[in-house]
């Protein structure tokens, strides 16, 4: 049985997960899509969540929170259950890339091997880390005491990205739980039965009813509707910038609700002429760039190279990227597949046309692997002569497109990079660790990455600066999101 016969066996569960049952939506109304590895099988039948479904959801997830079956457990208890779903996970790990793979059109090889397992890594991590969060205390006064601890925001809503469906669900659903809160997750509509799954194996974990709910739906209008909420106490959203603005205005619109925001970036990526393995360097740009198709909200999409090493670099990153040619979604060898819809393949294929226009040089690998037909799938594609004010420069394309904009100095990359409205992940290449701490500590970014990109863990936080977001997924700091910081007061009166 080869994998996509092996996915045909499967019996999914397309209904929602409300108060611990899968339901359809009130008004019954689904939704279908063509998928991206053949542009035309039909994937039906998914329940589409509205606002009427929204509140259901919100209300159950209030029960069960003013209840306190799940926000009073003890860390130690809450950690045994997380700890239970990541062994449900990683007992369905197969399943769970099977799904993603046919919903996305990424290689199913990469989230067996790569995507599925930090999902599980994730839950792990943050369920080890939550009974050794230690709370704090006033230094005490003669008759005066204070501690500071802290506490769940209530209800929260988790609006997640189709590129990465189970790996930023995890980063955002294990801290949010974990602090006692109860959760309703509105997945993207273009992966949505990972989530769906993942709810029932919560329930099989021990969590209880109304703790944990997936509500599917478009975003326009069941993300709409849980931004909106009044009795949604926190959100955390990971998407295009463009939406994550309206989760602001929908915030001060409803009740001030808490707002967590990882929005997109252009990852600047830069190669001084003190670098010393331009292969090595070139190499990690592909793999951080091309292996999901670009479709990587940190992907390195702008590289920012001194001219004296442009020639070298730009051989070797043509030589890599045909490591990264796009196939079939899959086939287990494989490890690209196609990007997730044919909008987002004609937004990005728009970009590249554009660039064309606009006069840039556009190289497209022509190495070419046997896929199904009519797949939406794009060749890495290298894009120079650019100005970086160009729009193939400073928009996030979200595809394999990456820029390479030659420089004369090391304050030259720093200067084009900052004049980015984003500010998510990048990277400098040097063999001089002055300039490299420098270049480091001078790039507006979040991450910052010295002689590598990608390989940071769970232990460090993500999340960006400017327009690419709010707060941090990833790391102890996580918890941060999810709660509040409560002060209790003691005035102490000694026996006369």
């Amino acid at each position: 049985m080869n994998v996509f016969q092996e996915f045909q066996q499967l019996n999914i569960e397309k209904k929602a997960f409300i108060n611990g049952k899968y339901v359809e939506a009130v008004s019954g109304a689904t939704f279908e899509k063509v998928l991206s590895y053949n542009g035309e099988t039909i994937l039906s039948g998914i329940t589409r969540c509205e606002k009427e479904d929204i509140d259901i959801a919100v209300d159950a997830a209030l029960d069960a929170y003013t209840s306190r079956i799940w926000c009073d457990k003890s860390p130690t208890v809450k950690k045994k259950v997380l700890l239970r779903l990541a062994l449900l996970m990683e007992e369905h790990r197969r399943e769970l890339a099977l799904l993603d793979a046919y919903e996305t059109g990424r290689a199913f090889r990469n989230y067996y091997e790569d995507s599925i397992p930090k999902a599980i890594d994730a839950v792990r991590y943050f369920a080890e880390s939550v009974d050794k969060l230690y709370d704090s205390a006033v230094p005490a006064r003669e008759r005066d005491a204070a501690i500071i601890k802290r506490v769940s925001l209530g209800v929260v809503g988790l609006i997640t990205p189709w590129n990465d469906p189970m790996v930023v669900t995890c980063w955002k659903l294990a801290p949010a739980l974990l602090m006692g809160n109860s959760v309703v997750l509105k997945p993207a509509e273009q992966s949505s039965l990972s989530a769906i799954r993942l709810a029932g194996l919560a329930k099989e974990a021990g969590m209880p009813d109304g703790v944990f709910n997936v509500v599917p739906g478009y975003g326009e209008i069941a993300g709409e509707a849980l931004a909106l909420h009044p009795k949604v106490r926190g959100i955390s959203f990971t998407g295009s910038c463009f939406v994550g603005k309206k989760i602001l205005q929908y915030a001060g619109q409803s009740n001030m609700k808490r707002v967590t925001l990882e929005c997109g970036g252009k990852g600047p990526y830069i190669v001084t002429d003190k670098c010393r393995n331009i292969k090595r360097a070139a190499q990690v740009l592909s793999e951080n760039m091309f292996y999901n198709q670009g479709q990587i909200c940190s992907a390195p999409s702008r590289v920012l190279i001194h001219q004296s090493v442009m020639n070298e670099f730009m051989d070797e990153l043509k030589k890599e990227s045909r490591r990264f040619i796009p196939g079939d979604t899959f086939d287990s060898e494989n490890v690209v597949g196609c990007v997730v819809s044919k909008e987002q393949y004609e937004k990005v294929q728009h970009y590249i046309d554009d660039a064309k226009k606009n006069g840039n040089k556009v190289w497209q690998c022509d190495e070419k692997k046997v896929h199904p037909e009519h797949a939406f799938c794009i060749p890495p594609t290298i894009i120079t002569n650019v100005n970086p004010l160009d729009p193939i420069a400073r928009e996030e394309v979200f595809g394999p497109v990456v820029t390479v904009i030659p420089i004369k100095t090391t304050e030259e990359a720093v200067q084009i990079a900052n004049e980015s409205e984003y500010g998510l992940a990048g990277a400098v290449w040097s063999d001089d660790l002055n300039e490299a701490y420098m270049v480091s500590n001078a790039v507006e970014v979040g991450l910052m990455h010295i002689n590598s990109y990608g390989n940071d863990d769970n232990s460090a936080p993500f999340g960006g600066v400017k327009q690419s977001g709010v707060g941090k997924d990833k790391s102890v700091y996580a918890f941060d999101d999810f709660s509040d910081k409560k002060t209790i007061w003691m005035h102490i009166e000694y026996p006369r």
